[in-house]
């Protein structure tokens, strides 16, 4: 990190275009500030405002300095601010990551077309926050990991129900009042993905010359749970890479108590996943009902698991 709270490595992006959807806004170089409803806004409809960049935004982290509106000494009661992710359309789900949401100081909260919005993390009081002064709010996003940190300090840590979905980076604030968004920026880092499988040959080889250099080609970072290194206990490791996993390949020839637990865990989360079996393989019944990728141990059969990964992964991608 330096000393603006911002990572080293990665492509770092400042956010300068915007389009504003709901509510009024004004933007310069460096600030973009939500100046309350739309004087056309419906009475019964809650005041908030909702702009999007021209950042597309999967993997990586996200910041901006946040200021949030005075009224009587404290910070006004309406007022919130969030970066948002995910976002397609107003009719489409998106995450919203920041402060003072829901009488909290710091709130991840999901969108969702037929429930609205509701908060799935929060965490201190809002009566603790101090108005009209910035805050330095960095996001990061892997996988279904979503972290908030405010001011450099960790306050929340989350997993995702559901994979975020593929959008737009955007502001969402709340209230009748300024609210102000400085320095917005991202760093884009490269998606990974989890591989499940036994480790022995001939699936090691498979791994190496097959997932990790197709992976590689969509921009995406392989690696199993032969390649986590360090203290700890093996099986936390693993269930913190899935969640930070944009995509699980699991090879399922051999049926390996370990790797259907990853594979579970995986299901359970609704983590795009990718089935992988030698040709001629009776699945277990509990996956039957999954598409499976079969191919021969062969240079052939190779190839042609080469050539459905690929169109998997092209289909995932583009979701």
């Amino acid at each position: 990190m330096n000393e603006n709270g911002r990572a080293k490595n990665g492509k770092h992006q400042t956010v300068t275009a915007w389009a504003p959807l709901i509510g009024r806004w004004q933007f310069d170089s460096q600030t973009s500030r939500y100046i309350g409803p739309q004087t056309d806004q419906v009475p019964l409809i809650p005041r908030f405002g909702i702009c999007v960049s021209n950042v597309r935004f999967s993997e990586g982290e996200a910041w901006a300095s946040i200021r949030l509106p005075e009224t009587d000494a404290k910070v006004s009661e309406d007022a919130s601010a969030y970066l948002l992710f995910g976002y397609r359309s107003l009719s489409d789900e998106y995450l919203a990551v920041g402060l003072a949401g829901y009488s909290s100081a710091y709130t991840v909260s999901r969108f969702d077309p037929t429930m609205g919005w509701r908060a799935i993390a929060a965490a201190g009081s809002r009566e603790n926050l101090t108005p009209e002064r910035s805050y330095l709010v960095r996001v990061r996003v892997r996988g279904q990991s979503v972290m908030l940190e405010v001011d450099g300090i960790r306050v929340l840590d989350h997993v995702l129900e559901t994979p975020l979905p593929n959008g737009q980076l955007g502001l969402l604030a709340w209230g009748n009042n300024t609210v102000e968004f400085r320095d917005v920026s991202v760093s884009t880092e490269p998606g990974k993905v989890f591989v499940v499988m036994q480790f022995s040959e001939p699936y090691h080889e498979l791994y190496k010359d097959v997932i990790q250099p197709v992976t590689s080609d969509f921009g995406l970072e392989a690696h199993h749970a032969g390649e986590v290194f360090g203290p700890g206990i093996i099986l936390d490791d693993i269930v913190h890479d899935i969640n930070e996993a944009k995509i699980v390949v699991a090879e399922i020839t051999e049926q390996n108590q370990n790797v259907f637990y990853e594979l579970g865990y995986a299901h359970a989360l609704k983590k795009p996943t990718i089935l992988l079996a030698e040709k001629n393989k009776e699945l277990p019944f509990d996956v039957s009902g999954y598409r499976c990728l079969f191919y021969e141990n062969s240079i052939g059969g190779k190839r042609k698991v080469e050539e459905g990964l690929r169109k998997h992964l092209q289909a995932i991608m583009h979701q």
